[in-house]
């Protein structure tokens, strides 16, 4: 299977995921304004998983860029993120119903540890696919972001434990870290069209 086939599939079940999540939005019980504010856990429960969706498929998509071959290893690592991705729609529900909740909240911050955790063993995959790849090395390989990450996340859990909003907070937070695209892969793009031009031209 070439990369292009994989990140279409990808692309193809991340738009069905987020779908069903927000179809899964509750209605308000009026159309009043007050209504509608009365569903702000549900907004906020909803946007916080819509974020973390399009930041995966961000990170994932600008990975691939520089990506040359793939392997069974990744595949499988691909459909373990994507079955860890098909839980939000629910957990995000369970979120929204039982926002006070500590086994709710607990849930959806482990299903997003999860989706880390998966995209990390994605990363490495695609490392050993093709380890002479010195590009794509140096486009995953970011320990301090990673760090700092994976550090909120562990904050969020102990402190959900005293009060549970914290987690999805901290999970917002977390989420944060990668809001800013990064620009390595794009960077080495443009290098490797730069040298294929002045090679061209010599």
């Amino acid at each position: 299977m070439s990369k292009d086939r994989l990140t279409a599939f990808f692309d193809a079940v991340l738009a069905i995921v987020m779908t069903v999540l927000v179809l899964s939005l509750k209605q308000p019980a009026a159309a009043t304004l007050s209504a509608v504010l009365a569903l702000h856990k549900e907004y906020l429960t909803y946007a916080t998983s819509f974020l973390v969706l399009c930041i995966t498929w961000h990170n994932l998509h600008n990975t691939f860029q520089v990506v040359r071959k793939i392997n069974g290893g990744v595949l499988w690592a691909n459909s373990l993120l994507l079955f860890v991705i098909s839980f939000f729609p629910y957990v995000t529900t369970f979120v929204s119903d039982h926002f006070f909740a500590r086994v709710a909240e607990f849930f959806f911050g482990i299903v997003f540890l999860l989706i880390s955790l998966m995209y990390v063993l994605l990363c490495f995959t695609l490392h050993w696919a093709d380890k002479a790849n010195k590009a794509l090395f140096h486009v995953i390989y970011r320990p301090r972001k990673f760090t700092i990450y994976f550090l909120i996340q562990i904050v969020g859990f102990v402190c959900g434990y005293f009060y549970p909003p914290a987690i999805i907070i901290t999970v917002i937070l977390a989420t944060a870290v990668w809001i800013i695209p990064e620009r390595r892969a794009e960077q080495i793009i443009k290098k490797q069209h730069q040298h294929k031009k002045n090679t061209h031209q010599i």
